[in-house]
C-alpha cells in the first residue's frame, strides 16, 4: 500500500512541476497583432504590398501555434512580426521619400526647361 501511495505521490508531484515549467502563452502576441492592423489599415500596403501580405501570414501562423498551445512559437513568431512591421514601415517611408525627390527633380527639370525657352528680358533700350 505504501508502494502505491508512494507511486501516486510521485507522479503527483512531477505533474505538477511539469505544469509550472510550461511556457506561458505569449505575451507579445498582441502587440504583434495591432502592429499588423496598423500597417494593413494605412497606406503601406500600396507601397509594400507583398511585405504587408507576408507579415499576415506570419500572424496566422503565430494565431495557430498559440491555439495549439505552441507557445514558444507563437512568441518567437510574434516577436518577429513587430521587427517585420518597423521593417515595413521604414521601407515605406523610404519609397515615399524616393518618389518626393523624383518628383521634385522632375519639377525642377520642367523649370530649367521653361527658362530656357524664355526670351532674356531687356532691362534698357540701349541693351543689344
Amino acid at each position: 500500500m505504501h508502494i502505491k501511495i508512494s507511486v501516486f505521490t510521485s507522479v503527483f508531484l512531477l505533474s505538477g512541476l511539469l505544469g509550472c515549467t510550461s511556457i506561458p502563452p505569449s505575451k507579445t502576441l498582441p502587440q504583434s497583432e495591432v502592429a499588423v492592423s496598423s500597417v494593413n489599415h494605412t497606406n503601406y500596403r500600396s507601397y509594400v504590398a507583398a511585405d504587408v501580405d507576408a507579415v499576415q501570414t506570419k500572424l496566422q501562423r503565430a494565431n495557430n501555434a498559440a491555439i495549439n498551445k505552441e507557445h514558444q512559437t507563437a512568441e518567437q513568431l510574434a516577436q518577429q512580426i513587430l521587427v517585420d512591421v518597423e521593417l515595413i514601415k521604414i521601407k515605406a517611408q523610404r519609397i515615399s521619400a524616393e518618389q518626393e525627390v523624383t518628383s521634385l527633380e522632375a519639377s525642377i527639370t520642367n523649370l530649367h526647361q521653361e527658362l530656357q525657352w524664355r526670351e532674356p528680358i531687356r532691362l534698357s533700350p540701349l541693351d543689344p
